[in-house]
């Protein structure tokens, strides 16, 4: 197999993932005609990745965090986008690294990229730390455009969400929106090795009290005010 060959095989392979919806959604029945893919939810990662780079500037290799992200749903792949209210759940970190040598065996930096993601599994590097918390922090800024639209409703989704013990706990609590289920659960996770002030748990906590597409509204304004006047 030459260079082209394995070039294409790779991108063919995960061209796959803008075809693979986020499973998440379809156990949460959120009602949008055209749902979120993986590839989707990585182009968002990244993006996100950047923009909090740019304005914190931390002490992280921006490149090796991107070339995480852009790598670190490869094994969805193979075993799909499992979720703890699926069969094999469990096994998913086998499965997964077996997975991700089946995909990048033909490439020459193959152990470069199985580096990364065993790095970003355990959390061993800064990097690492910085790409999962973007993983984390998208998923739930997706929820909440979602929720902001109207497209997810708690009376919607499948009766595993519905008897989810986590779940129950925080409605008891008064939780109603879908979107803040997923900012309290994934709120924890952005607090490992962060300091009181960190950018992540601030975002989270942002994204919990203001609406999303309003911000959004007022960008786009922008944008078209800066266009008309070129």
């Amino acid at each position: 197999m030459d260079k082209i060959e394995k070039i294409l095989n790779y991108y063919l392979l995960t061209n796959k993932l803008k075809d693979t919806i986020r499973t998440g959604w379809k156990y949460w029945n959120v009602k949008k005609s055209r749902l979120e893919s993986v590839a989707e939810h990585i182009y968002g990662t990244c993006m996100l990745a950047t923009a909090i780079w740019s304005e914190t500037l931390p002490q992280v290799n921006l490149a090796e965090v991107l070339m995480t992200l852009a790598i670190h749903e490869t094994e969805e792949i193979i075993i799909g986008d499992l979720t703890p209210y699926d069969e094999g759940y469990k096994d998913k970190k086998k499965k997964g690294e077996e997975a991700v040598k089946e995909i990048f065996k033909d490439l020459i930096a193959k152990e470069v990229f199985e580096t990364l993601l065993n790095n970003f599994n355990n959390l061993s590097t800064k990097e690492a730390i910085f790409a999962y918390k973007c993983d984390k922090l998208e998923c739930d800024l997706q929820a909440k455009i979602y929720d902001e639209q109207g497209f997810i409703k708690f009376e919607d989704a499948d009766k595993k969400i519905k008897e989810d013990e986590k779940i129950k706990k925080l409605q008891q609590k008064g939780v109603k929106k879908p979107s803040t289920f997923f900012i309290y659960n994934d709120r924890p996770l952005l607090k490992k090795n962060s300091e009181e002030d960190d950018i992540f748990v601030n975002i989270s906590k942002y994204i919990e009290k203001n609406k999303l597409l309003k911000t959004q509204v007022k960008q786009v304004k922008n944008v078209n005010k800066t266009e008309k006047k070129k």
